[in-house]
């Protein structure tokens, strides 16, 4: 296989003759058409069917072209990249990220960095806390935005892994409300207070943990009654607004309905759940790019 034959063959399917597609490629006639029999024998099978006047592509040779096109253009993009400088080469970088911190947090550090490397290309992938430390671990991406609590799985909390603290959150007890401004469920506090329908992270989200690891300083748990469990923060939101229940939900999605009244506080601010929001990434990584991104959001 000879890169100028699959380059002969798409000029040829534009021509449709020999002799006008010889003349594009600037060679003989003759030698144009032994590099298309060179292909074909290549192929195993006939990719044209040669009329008196023009030539056709078979059904093989139109499922071929569609691929000679797709492999000369990476070729050129390729050529094209490993002739830029290296800053510009390696302009790629990708991001696991909890799916709230992917549209609270996440947007503004990219637009910060993209002042500075516009042609940076971010690939980012939503996912739960274990999923991401596993991509992060495994070198499927290059760093991993999520909220910190102290039972953060020990592979990352290493000397192998270092973290931004890019943010802060609290996590906010909220119900909807009630004639008056009050919520229609409370935060039990006492063993005789009523159960109160809870509306829950799934298990899997850095939130759950973080809630699960605060929740006895907070309230009587016996007296919450799960009805609701997601793993996406913004459907728990919905319901709550919906007036189904309870729950504990960033106060950076939470804070403007707070002020607006569509949503009140079931407890003391005093009760809030503080949250450190972490970019991780291995200490040790071959993308040169990176350490200079990552020197701009310290």
């Amino acid at each position: 296989m000879q890169i100028k034959w699959l380059e002969d063959f798409v000029v040829l399917s534009r021509s449709t003759t020999f002799l006008r597609a010889a003349q594009e490629r600037n060679v003989t006639h003759p030698a144009f058409g032994r590099r298309i029999k060179a292909l074909e024998s290549w192929v195993g099978m006939p990719l044209l069917e040669r009329g008196i006047h023009h030539v056709e592509l078979t059904p093989a040779g139109r499922i071929f072209l569609a691929s000679a096109v797709e492999i000369l253009a990476v070729l050129k993009d390729t050529k094209a990249i490993l002739h830029e400088p290296e800053r510009q080469r390696t302009r790629r970088i990708s991001i696991a990220s909890g799916r709230t911190l992917s549209h609270s947090v996440l947007p503004a550090l990219i637009s910060r960095v993209r002042r500075i490397y516009p042609r940076l290309h971010v690939s980012v992938t939503t996912t739960s806390l274990s999923y991401g430390i596993d991509m992060l671990v495994d070198g499927k991406v290059d760093m991993l935005l999520c909220h910190a609590h102290d039972t953060l799985p020990d592979r990352i909390d290493t000397q192998d892994y270092v973290y931004h603290r890019v943010g802060r959150d609290r996590l906010v007890a909220v119900s909807a409300a009630i004639t008056g401004g009050h919520p229609r469920y409370r935060v039990p506090r006492q063993p005789g207070d009523p159960i109160v329908p809870f509306l829950d992270f799934a298990p899997s989200m850095s939130m759950s943990r973080i809630l699960r690891s605060r929740l006895h300083s907070v309230c009587i748990q016996d007296r919450l009654d799960l009805v609701y469990e997601s793993d996406l923060a913004e459907a728990i939101h919905a319901m709550v607004k919906e007036g189904v229940g309870l729950a504990w939900l960033p106060f950076s999605l939470v804070g403007r309905d707070i002020e607006a009244g569509s949503l009140v506080r079931a407890d003391a601010a005093s009760s809030d759940i503080e949250m450190e929001i972490r970019l991780y990434r291995a200490r040790k990584s071959p993308k040169s790019l990176l350490q200079e991104i990552w020197e701009h959001w310290s």
